[in-house]
């Protein structure tokens, strides 16, 4: 009877710590917990920190790359591209007379650099840097360097491991998540497909081009990941004023997803993507953080001292490489830990 009695009792307190309305301390409720963070968790790190601020109860820190010195081999560029433990630019020898644009690479641990080389050097100007399934491509004048005239037509290049190889590629691509499938630019449409080396295979059109600017957005840069296809430029409000914004597409139908609105043009400094935020930079060191996942504005973040950062890009695990040129002659490299 005893046994019956004590079995009892630890069934009905069993129960009671399950209810919400039974449990020590206070009376009732189950305190709401804190919903966890879909960012990755940041280890503390020894580097001093160059700048901080604090979005969506989060900090974030921004890191200064040391070990390298650009103030003779100028980082004078409108595109970076991260692959692995390397970073890719464009940039030129300041003594250089005949001021061409060269293909570097650095790489990085941590927030060291090191084994800056360059590439390719026989381009007099470069534009555009791809990454896709470990080759670099960029975006030049093919032929004889030390003669091409100003009107020549430019291809995509793609590094082999020696030298630069022509390719017949002319139009706009990026690649996503960096692999081998692009979103590229075929006649009127915007298109999906393959590339390998100098080709690309299609696979689908996605939407019209002019279906994208018909209401005036002035297209600027383009990132694609496995959640899309972003296009950044800028756009006029109800006031009139260009406004950066960054808009999102589907890969499956090339249909408008969701629209990132940003700060003023004329006060605008890049933009990014990683895998779960959207960020933009405005003039005097402030940013603009987005949820990816339902375009919500997190926070507007003022960096102190005021880090405006030019070019931003990718890096894996929700990090930024940030680009920030002091001078004509002086640039330095940061990293954003979001």
């Amino acid at each position: 009877m005893k046994i019956a009695w004590k079995q009892t009792l630890m069934s009905v307190l069993a129960l009671c710590f399950l209810a919400s309305g039974c449990g020590g301390g206070g009376g009732g409720e189950t305190p709401a917990q804190k919903p966890k963070s879909d960012l990755p968790v940041r280890k503390e790190i020894s580097t001093p920190v160059a700048s901080s601020f604090k979005v969506d109860g989060r900090t974030v820190n921004i890191y200064e790359y040391t070990g390298l010195t650009f103030k003779d081999q100028t980082l004078w560029t409108q595109s970076l591209a991260v692959d692995g433990d390397r970073i890719y630019f464009f940039g030129f020898d300041n003594k250089d007379k005949e001021y061409r644009t060269k293909l570097r690479r650095v790489h990085y641990k941590d927030e060291t650099l090191s084994g800056l080389a360059v590439l390719d050097e026989r381009a007099n100007w470069r534009d555009r840097i791809v990454v896709s399934d470990g080759k670099i491509y960029d975006w030049h004048r093919k032929g004889d360097y030390s003669k091409e005239k100003k009107s020549s037509a430019s291809f995509w290049h793609y590094y082999d491991g020696k030298a630069m190889v022509a390719t017949d590629l002319t139009t706009s691509m990026t690649a996503i998540g960096q692999g081998k499938k692009v979103v590229y630019v075929a006649g009127p449409n915007y298109c999906l497909g393959t590339l390998d080396k100098g080709s690309i295979t299609k696979e689908k059109e996605l939407m019209p081009v002019m279906e994208v600017k018909k209401d005036g957005f002035n297209i600027k840069g383009h990132w694609a990941d496995k959640d899309g296809f972003y296009l950044m430029g800028y756009l006029k409000n109800d006031k009139g004023e260009n406004t950066n914004m960054v808009r999102q597409y589907s890969l499956d139908d090339g249909k408008l997803l969701q629209t990132f609105d940003g700060p003023p043009t004329k006060e605008g400094h890049g933009f990014a993507v990683t895998e779960h935020r959207v960020v933009m930079g405005q003039e005097g060191g402030r940013y603009w953080i987005y949820s990816k996942k339902d375009g919500k504005l997190l926070g507007k973040a003022q960096t102190e001292p005021k880090l405006t950062m030019e070019i931003l890009a990718p890096m894996k695990d929700d990090s930024i490489l940030i680009y920030r040129r002091l001078n004509r002659s002086e640039a330095k490299l940061y990293r954003m830990d979001l």
